[in-house]
């Protein structure tokens, strides 16, 4: 409360004397009290006091009074006025004590170069130097990149080309196993007697033999199983042909016999035994039979196995060549969008440096309502503000002489100017 009485104290009069307008949108509290005699005390009107606002207008609405315009009045001249108007309002012999006391004040708004241009409260004393440090200060040249933001940039650069060349030999590697080559072609751009690139050629030769002998291990494997069932099938073949002749061989004997028993010079034990081995030999030739078509559907299974193998391994090739074209076209893409901001970067670096060299200055201006009028004032770092005021701040820039210019660059031309 001590704090808002002084600072009511200190904006009530300007440094002439005269009493400080009340500016719009300021915050008012009114009290007003009235010794009453009888009881030696002091009685409040709550029903007339409260918070008030200055309109735009430059009134303010008080309770049975209605609106009083400030326009020339500060806080105590204000308060007198309601306690003359309320006496004769209320037809009382002595006017009551009326005070106003400022709750807030309107902000002042700072624009411009400015770090951070808006609105900001508004304290009793303060000065364009205080409007600006709320501000942020001065708006700074854009520090967007640094020396390290460059080396970040040679360092992200030099990895993209590691990262280019082995795709590049991973590349030749997959076209040459796709080709069915003996041996990678790996293309001009490689240079061979560069160690580092010399490691890269070497890994992708020996992943280049391994892939290649592991699928010829199982190619190899598959043609081996196909060529045991047709040798299979051939001795099955052989003896299906040895099994028909001893069954036709054994159907005649059959028949001899039978003629024999018929005639009465044979036994019927002797036809039985002749029967029962014709019935083996017939057994033999039936599974003589299976044990080829099995052979034969092994046989068909590792050809497709085979066929699978060859077409698995052109299709994973074939993806991997794919996928890393297309690896290597974003690697190419990052590449030239790397060296782009690299030289962005090593160009601002130069203009950093140069606009150290720049002598820069503010300038103040202070847009302020008086009589009801915009008015724009020069000012100062430390010229006064008053609520509501709109403090503009404009930098200017003189650009470094020559001789600066050369030496910030290392320039040889320094001194010739």
């Amino acid at each position: 409360m001590l704090g808002a009485l002084l600072a009511t104290t200190c904006l009530s009069t300007s440094a002439n004397g005269a009493p400080e307008e009340l500016a719009p949108q300021t915050k008012l509290r009114l009290t007003v009290v009235q010794f009453v005699p009888s009881t030696g005390d002091y009685q409040r009107w709550d029903a007339l006091g409260g918070d008030v606002e200055v309109a735009a207008d430059g009134t303010v609405m008080v309770p049975t009074l209605g609106t009083i315009a400030v326009a020339g009045l500060g806080p105590e001249q204000l308060g007198a006025e309601i306690a003359r108007r309320l006496k004769l309002k209320l037809g009382l012999l002595e006017a009551p004590d009326a005070s106003i006391q400022v709750v807030e004040y309107p902000p002042v708004y700072v624009v411009g170069n400015v770090t951070n241009p808006g609105q900001y409260a508004f304290r009793p004393g303060m000065t364009v130097i205080h409007a600006l440090a709320l501000a942020g200060g001065e708006n700074q040249i854009e520090t967007a990149t640094s020396l390290s933001g460059t080396i970040r940039l040679e360092t992200d650069l030099n990895g993209l080309g590691s990262d280019i060349l082995r795709s590049t030999a991973r590349l030749a590697r997959l076209d040459s196993e796709f080709a069915g080559r003996g041996e990678i072609e790996f293309p001009a751009e490689l240079d061979a007697n560069d160690p580092r690139i010399a490691d890269i050629l070497e890994q992708e030769r020996r992943i280049f033999t391994a892939r290649i002998n592991g699928y010829e291990r199982q190619q190899a494997g598959l043609t081996q199983l196909a060529q045991l069932f047709e040798a299979q099938i051939d001795t099955l073949d052989q003896k299906a042909h040895a099994l028909e002749e001893q069954t036709a061989r054994a159907q005649q004997q059959v028949d001899a016999i039978s003629k024999l028993v018929a005639a009465g010079s044979a036994t019927v034990s002797r036809l039985s035994d002749a029967e029962r081995i014709l019935a083996d030999l017939r057994s033999d030739r039936l599974d003589n039979l299976l044990a080829t078509m099995s052979a034969r559907q092994n046989l068909n299974n590792a050809g497709r196995d085979l066929a699978r193998l060859e077409d698995d391994h052109t299709a994973e090739v074939s993806i991997q060549l794919q996928t890393e074209q297309a690896a290597l076209e974003r690697l190419l893409l990052n590449q030239d969008a790397t060296t782009r901001l690299l030289r962005q970067s090593v160009e601002f670096d130069r203009n950093l440096k140069l606009a150290g060299a720049m002598r820069i200055s503010l300038n103040y201006a202070i847009m302020r309502q008086q009589n009801g009028q915009p008015a724009t004032l020069d000012a100062t770092e430390v010229s006064t503000l008053m609520p509501g005021d709109l403090v503009k701040v404009t930098m200017q820039i003189e650009p470094p002489t020559s001789s600066a210019t050369a030496a910030v660059l290392g320039g040889s031309g320094a001194g010739s100017n």
